[in-house]
């Protein structure tokens, strides 16, 4: 596939990825008003790991074990990150955070991965990049002092919170370190495979803490929460887990972290129309410039200044 399409499809892919994710946190928050931080990791990512286990004993046998023998820590370290060092801290968090506010503070992922990868993967970070992330802030800024969610204020964080929304800044900084660590990983192998391989090997630990009163709380969930722990096991795990890393694959991962910008302003969108929570003009105003900061960082020049280097998305 030519560069330049193959970059498009794989832009397209994380605007269908963040629109997945940005569901989640709604998802997440009707389901915490029935159970614990800990009961939502193992409800949604048990069923995870079964099919994930199954989908590679069945089909990816080969693949799988080549890559733990080739990556047995960066499998191991990423899939623990993102399974239950992110989730736990997201979920704890969000049992007294609202979703838009929880969506902002995962909106520092870009600047974590960003510095890690310059750190440890030696990405550039060009005037370009630079300027592209300005804008984004800029957007986000707009977002998060105009764009004001309802009358309640639901964007904005209670001082006795406050607790709870760094708790919540545990799961970009774990996000994060997992996307810079599965990076080189990810070079010679498939993305879907090696998703299986780390959401079975990061969810295996759960296991150990199936017990009664966790099955029966199972078992009294609502259609309504079946269906949103459906969504957040199926849609934003199995697949969206794969878009990420299809992306991570082939993109720059501070490029690909810039999408998480996309959270807030999707997720007020959504919650305004799942909620009927109102969401004012600056929210779209600040959304399209934030897509135009993406754009603007994540694809490059034509041509670059002579003192310039342009980082390739592809590479």
């Amino acid at each position: 596939m030519p560069k330049q399409s193959r970059n498009f499809w794989i832009f397209a892919l994380l605007i269908l990825t963040f629109l997945i994710w940005s569901n989640s946190f709604i998802a997440i928050k009707v389901l915490l008003a029935r159970m614990s931080a800990f009961d939502l990791l193992r409800l949604r990512f048990i069923p995870v790991a079964i099919i994930s286990w199954g989908l590679m004993v069945l089909f990816f046998r080969a693949e799988a074990w080549q890559i733990v023998k080739a990556h047995p820590i960066r499998v191991t370290l990423g899939g623990l990150l993102m399974v239950i060092s992110y989730n736990l801290f997201l979920n704890s968090g969000m049992k007294y955070v609202q979703p838009n506010a929880a969506s902002l503070l995962i909106a520092l992922n870009p600047l974590l991965t960003l510095l890690l990868a310059v750190r440890f993967l030696h990405e550039p970070f060009t005037r370009r990049r630079l300027l592209g992330t300005v804008v984004t802030f800029i957007g986000l800024a707009l977002v998060v002092l105009l764009g004001r969610v309802g009358a309640s204020g639901g964007t904005w964080i209670a001082l006795d919170k406050v607790p709870y929304a760094l708790l919540v800044l545990g799961g970009p900084l774990s996000w994060a370190a997992a996307t810079v660590i599965i990076k080189p990983a990810l070079k010679n192998h498939s993305p879907l495979v090696f998703n299986f391989v780390s959401l079975a090997i990061g969810s295996l630990p759960l296991f150990f803490f199936i017990d009664r009163p966790f099955i029966q709380k199972t078992l009294s969930l609502s259609p309504l929460e079946y269906g949103a722990a459906a969504f957040l096991s199926l849609a934003c795990t199995i697949l969206a887990y794969t878009f990420w890393n299809i992306a991570i694959k082939h993109w720059h991962a501070s490029n690909v972290s810039l999408f998480v910008y996309l959270n807030p302003p999707l997720t007020a969108i959504f919650t305004y129309l799942f909620f009927g929570i109102g969401i004012t003009l600056y929210f779209f105003v600040g959304g399209t410039i934030m897509l135009a900061g993406i754009v603007l960082a994540t694809i490059p020049a034509k041509a670059a200044l002579p003192d310039e280097i342009i980082p390739d998305v592809g590479g």
